[in-house]
């Protein structure tokens, strides 16, 4: 009999983002599945290709009646996203990343399960996962900016206002960061604000069906974006223009992507917002608060080689993602937004489906294959 968590592993690989088999990954599997559950799980098709139960029922060999509350119970679970297709409920696997994993951590529940499972993601994270995950030359995020922050006359694309993309949006919903709850199980949280992760659209309407999330209002989505960035939080988003799924309020410290980008040099993981910062060197007086907001570590203070005493403002644009957080702690008007040189922007796609492809295409050719 083969092993289901193992034909599960190979499934989960299969996502865009994709999952290395490892003990960590295997460990992780059996405490979240069932071996029934998993053996169901590896037959399903991966999210956004869901099916309905009756096509899954001839496809599984499991009648209708049993296989539902599984897949029930899997969706209650965080595992499994599930909506109506063809006047029937329709059930696909979630992708670890993003998917499973945030799932996990959403609810901020503080028992021995949740504990174990922030121990081996974060050990599966950085053996393997973060970088099969998230090194890819397409980014699979971007950077909204701080609209306050742009300067001027600079022309601000729709799929670059944050508030558009909410008021877009027909459902709204909010919940916890799952990225500094893993990290407070672990112990090494850095304090800033939970409850300000946003999710969109039909996975909102999933997140606050199966418990994982709350409705929000519009006014209430944008009090939490300002205190987010009062508490120098970036907003990161799918790097698509449209339909976007999530807006996660992120610290460089806690949040997966931006620690690929700190902690396992992926830049590319998180698009620039097509924006820089722009500095006045006259009007800067090396006060360096920009340098506490910036989560990428694009600004920075050193030691004046001419005055020991003194410190001055580094900068390495290159990192800069565009977020506009340094340039609203600048007391001098120091600093503003521009637009980046046009060869250094990336245009995000135009759907979840093109973003994904585009991944499997760059992944199959990494492993010399194709899709």
């Amino acid at each position: 009999m083969s092993d289901p968590y193992q034909a599960l592993m190979e499934k989960l690989d299969q996502s865009p983002t994709g999952a290395p088999k490892t003990e960590h990954l295997e460990k992780i599997l059996k405490i979240l599945f069932s071996e029934e559950e998993a053996k169901i799980a590896s037959q399903l098709p991966l999210n956004p290709l869901r099916q309905p139960i009756s096509k899954l029922a001839e496809k599984t060999g499991v009648e209708k009646e049993k296989l539902e509350p599984v897949l029930e119970n899997l969706a209650n679970k965080g595992l499994v996203y599930c909506a109506p297709k063809e006047g029937e409920k329709a059930y696909a696997l979630l992708p670890l990343l993003p998917g499973i994993f945030e799932f996990q951590f959403m609810k901020a529940e503080y028992d021995p399960k949740s504990k174990a499972l922030a121990k081996l993601f974060n050990d599966y994270y950085f053996h393997g996962w973060g970088k099969s995950s998230l090194e890819f030359k397409t980014p699979y995020t971007r950077t909204i900016p701080i609209e306050k922050a742009i300067s001027p006359g600079q022309q601000v694309a729709s799929y670059q206002k944050v508030e558009e993309l909410i008021t877009d949006s027909k459902s709204l919903a909010i919940t916890n960061c799952f990225c500094r709850h893993e990290h407070e199980l672990l112990g090494d949280w850095c304090g800033r604000p939970k409850e300000v992760c946003m999710i969109l659209g039909p996975f909102a309407d999933f997140a606050v069906e199966r418990g994982f999330a709350r409705r929000a209002s519009r006014s209430e989505m944008l009090e939490k974006l300002q205190l987010a960035e009062e508490k120098a939080l970036v907003h990161i988003t799918d790097n698509i223009k449209e339909k976007i799924n999530f807006i996660c309020n992120c610290c460089g410290c806690c949040c997966g992507f931006l620690t690929a980008v700190n902690k396992l040099n992926i830049p590319s993981v998180v698009a620039s917002s097509g924006f820089m910062v722009e500095i006045d060197e006259e009007k800067c007086n090396n006060c360096g608060a920009c340098t506490k907001r910036c989560q990428v570590r694009a600004l920075w203070l050193e030691e004046d080689p001419e005055n020991p005493k003194k410190k001055i403002l580094k900068k390495n644009l290159d990192r800069c993602i565009g977020c506009g957080l340094c340039v609203s702690a600048c007391k001098q008007e120091a600093m503003k937004m521009v637009k980046r040189p046009e060869d250094q922007i990336i245009l995000p796609r135009e759907s979840f489906w093109e973003l994904g492809m585009e991944l499997l295409k760059e992944k199959a050719q990494r492993k010399g294959g194709e899709i």
